[in-house]
């Protein structure tokens, strides 16, 4: 349901991807040769080229803040993953009973619990005392999960790359654009939204310059394969009778209709005083029993310290 990220872990994700230019000086090569007569002269000849001869200062490499600001927003990375430590409550049905697993059920409970508190302290922290002023959105989450969900797979059915760069993160995009480009040329895809089971559910999620929610959304959607075929009309009579080609849709197969559960995971960057918008990082699972032993982040036993330089490590690269 909720992590939550220091400022430190984003500033390390954008230095890996950002090129730091360094300055090489070179040594002057020695196509001139002195011959020395004594060791005297050649003493004083060595002091009088240190003597002459200016110290190049070591030139000051930028800070963080600097680098940062001289980066243009298109060139910050946005695909960051999924912050760690963020809990996602499973469906009921899903849930160890409580009778058979009773350890297991009050530990994800207690985690779910915890989890919520945490992530609504991070929002508070983040909108009114990190940046002064900003709304808490409780509201927006949900309205803007529905239109980016419906959004993103009409794009995707359409075939629209453009709209799908826009709203998606950099991974996610890719993928759906490679799964694009391998439809045959004559190959259409048509989606429909039938209807929302449920209302979109958010599971909060707050950091400081990293917003992220995971929405669980249950619909019933519908999807059909359909063939681009090119058909010849005429228009008019006699002389003036003329012919144009349309493009037209014919189904391959029957509609195939089911109820869908997904976890989406929606972001939002703040940089340097300005937001993003919000952006759909991908789809994700919820936490299942055995990530309470085998994920750092939620295994007991490990204080603060251990659980964070897991993440740092983690975002390193290291893990």
């Amino acid at each position: 349901m909720a992590s939550s990220l220091s400022k430190g872990p984003l500033f390390s994700a954008v230095r890996s991807n950002a090129a730091v230019s360094q300055f090489y000086f070179p040594a002057v090569p020695g196509s001139c040769q002195c011959r020395f007569f004594s060791q005297s002269s050649q003493r004083n000849g060595r002091q009088a080229m240190n003597m002459d001869s200016p110290k190049v200062p070591t030139p000051l490499k930028p800070s963080t803040a600097t680098r940062g600001s001289m980066m243009s927003r298109s060139e910050l990375p946005t695909d960051l993953g999924l912050l760690p430590g963020t809990f996602i409550r499973p469906l009921w049905r899903d849930l160890p009973s409580i009778f058979t697993h009773p350890k297991e059920r009050l530990q994800l409970e207690w985690l779910w619990l915890k989890s919520g508190f945490q992530s609504f302290a991070s929002i508070i922290v983040y909108s009114k005392i990190t940046f002064k002023g900003l709304p808490l959105r409780f509201r927006e989450r949900r309205q803007v999960a529905r239109e980016l969900h419906q959004r993103v797979y009409s794009a995707f059915a359409a075939g629209d790359v453009p709209t799908i760069r826009k709203i998606c993160c950099t991974g996610f995009a890719n993928d759906l654009t490679s799964r694009i480009t391998a439809r045959a040329k004559d190959e259409a895809v048509t989606w429909t939204l039938d209807k929302y089971n449920r209302t979109p559910a958010t599971l909060f999620t707050g950091t400081r310059g990293v917003r992220q929610v995971v929405v669980r959304i249950t619909s019933r959607q519908s999807t059909q394969k359909m063939r681009v075929v090119t058909k010849a009309s005429t228009t008019g009579a006699g002389p003036a009778a003329r012919k144009s080609l349309t493009k037209e849709l014919e189904p391959v197969a029957p509609a195939k209709q089911q109820d869908c559960t997904e976890y989406l995971v929606f972001q939002k960057l703040r940089w340097f005083g300005q937001e993003e918008d919000w952006r759909i990082w991908g789809h994700t699972q919820p936490t299942t029993v055995e990530d309470l032993y085998s994920n750092p982040m939620f295994a007991p036993g490990l204080t603060l310290a251990e659980r964070m330089q897991h993440a740092q490590d983690m975002y390193q690269g290291k893990k």
